[in-house]
């Protein structure tokens, strides 16, 4: 080889010289080859009727493929370039060939993966993948820094593998709530055996619309998780509400009065059943990963960047805000073992309902992190937060200008009674909050375990009331005036359990727990009571 010009070898394959007489091996249009190639000569390269070029060029091709693995790459870019032998070519010309060729082939590559990447199919489970990844890199980071260690805050994350549809048939199949698949496996073997872990959440990853199945399907879960004491959190369609798209929430809209209409009456009629306060409903969606972007011009291999500038945000990665939401409650549960603190946000501290991730996406700027667009698919103010909240909803909101995101609330999809007395009525309303009906829920766990111990036992009622109230007491402070932290902590500002013997069913008794929430109060008069209707003792 000489300086400047490539000198080809005696022993190269005999090909044509028109790829020089043509300039083809300059930067006009890509070679005979890569032609031949993309017009799938490769699979169909013997059919009748072909051109004499069609012919000569499925003759260099199969040439190229049978010395792909077997020839140096001399020969090979001699081959791709229709080089005869004895040719002197100006070797600038051969680089601008190949890399005309090379962009060529960067440019099929990138429609085929925009293709792939933008199939609903593919968003559908590269989403459902990322936000499991999301789920488990919050819980290692959590039980790395968080409060309490790996034995005080056990957090395991379980997957069951099953799609809606699938979900629907096994309920339908059973009949009754408590015969199907998920109710055995999330009731039976664990929180109905001995030695069982109960669940403290249930995240699931669908989007559900106002279709009668759909609500049916969330009635159900609705009752497995109220059962198991294990709220159900999940996400909302745009249909849910109406809508074609949430976007659409960007423009002034009389949400109650949509959803007063009369397709969403089976929706209004799930709201006023009591095992919804075990459901939340969270919406918008998150961001599951920033588009790929090659921005450093140098990187060797294929460079692609995703095209998502079609002025829409369908071609973005968007996934359910239920991920976002399991994060918070990661978090909740490694700082205190509780999960009151879950929403809300603290300047210049990572708690409450703040969201960080699972992906940010960044203004292409001079200087990075200069401006980040939304983590969410459209942005909430404080008055549609406030609808989206009365409605059933549990809205992420994004904070300007920032990473994060923030729940605020976490209204239950339940719709509290009003009462005549302000104090029912606020207890009502707290009692469809999930950071609530979560505290409950551990509580209601604990006590479960311990009745179970007490079954067959010759103890009285008295004896296991005593121990629940001796239990309790750890998670009271009356103090007003202590820390956030120390809130967190002790969640309650006063708890009474009473068990009372049921009348005409001896041995048989009921169970009535009243609570009072301390930590991000609503109401300072405010309490819940969980009631267990049947525990029995052995006289």
């Amino acid at each position: 080889m000489e300086r400047g010009s490539l000198q080809t070898q005696p022993n190269s394959l005999p090909v044509s010289e028109a790829v020089l007489e043509s300039g083809s091996a300059d930067s006009g249009s890509e070679s005979g080859l890569l032609q031949w190639l993309i017009a799938g000569g490769v699979t169909d390269n013997t059919r009748s009727g072909a051109g004499p070029a069609s012919q000569v060029n499925a003759a260099r091709g199969n040439g190229w493929l049978r010395s792909l693995h077997t020839g140096s790459p001399l020969e090979l870019m001699r081959l791709w370039l229709n080089l005869k032998p004895g040719d002197n070519v100006d070797i600038q010309r051969i680089k601008r060939c190949l890399a005309r060729d090379i962009a060529r082939i960067d440019q099929m590559l990138s429609a085929q993966l925009n293709e792939i990447l933008h199939a609903p199919a593919f968003q559908e489970l590269e989403s459902g993948w990322r936000g499991l990844y999301y789920l488990w890199q919050t819980r290692r980071k959590e039980l790395s820094t968080g409060q309490l260690d790996d034995e005080e805050a056990q957090i395991l994350i379980r997957v069951l593998s099953v799609s809606k549809r699938e979900l629907k048939k096994n309920f339908e199949a059973a009949g009754e709530f408590d015969q199907n698949e998920l109710f055995r496996k999330v009731y039976e073997e664990e929180f109905g055996v001995a030695g069982g872990e109960p669940y403290g959440a249930l995240i699931a990853n669908y989007e559900f619309t106002n279709h009668p199945e759909d609500i049916d399907l969330l009635t159900q879960l609705s009752e497995v998780g109220a059962a198991a004491f294990a709220p159900v959190i999940t996400g909302a369609s745009p249909s849910l509400l109406g809508l074609d798209d949430f976007s659409v929430l960007e423009q002034t809209l009389d949400l109650h009065r949509v959803m007063q209409q009369p397709r969403h009456l089976k929706w209004r009629s799930l709201r006023g059943r009591v095992d919804s306060q075990f459901l939340g409903m969270t919406l918008p969606r998150i961001l599951m990963r920033a588009p790929y972007h090659d921005s450093s011009g140098v990187s060797p291999g294929f460079r692609f960047t995703e095209e998502v500038g079609d002025g829409t945000r369908k071609n973005f990665l968007w996934g359910s805000a239920a991920w976002a939401m399991g994060a918070v409650l990661i978090r909740a549960f490694a700082t205190s073992g509780w999960f009151a603190d879950i929403r809300g946000s603290e300047r210049g501290k990572e708690s409450g309902g703040m969201v960080a991730g699972p992906a940010v996406y960044e203004f292409q700027t001079d200087s990075r992190g200069v401006s980040s667009r939304s983590t969410v698919e459209v942005a909430i103010s404080d008055s549609l937060e406030a609808d989206l909240c009365s409605l059933g909803f549990v809205p992420l909101s994004h904070c300007k200008d920032t990473d994060y995101s923030v729940f605020y609330s976490n209204q239950s999809v339940h719709a509290p009674q009003v009462f005549s007395d302000s104090v029912a009525s606020a207890n009502a309303k707290i009692s469809a909050m999930l950071q609530y009906v979560m505290c409950c829920s551990r509580i209601a766990h604990y006590i479960k375990i311990k009745v179970r111990e007490k079954l067959g036992a010759a103890v009285r009622p008295e004896k296991v009331c005593d121990d629940i109230k001796a239990w309790l007491v750890d998670y009271v402070t009356s103090d007003e005036r202590a820390s956030p932290e120390m809130k967190a902590r002790y969640p309650l500002r006063e708890a009474d359990v009473s068990v009372e013997e049921v009348p005409g069913k001896p041995g048989e008794f009921s169970m009535t727990l009243r609570l009072l929430p301390h930590y991000q109060l609503d109401q300072l008069t405010s309490s819940m009571t969980l009631l267990a209707r049947r525990v029995e003792f052995k006289q």
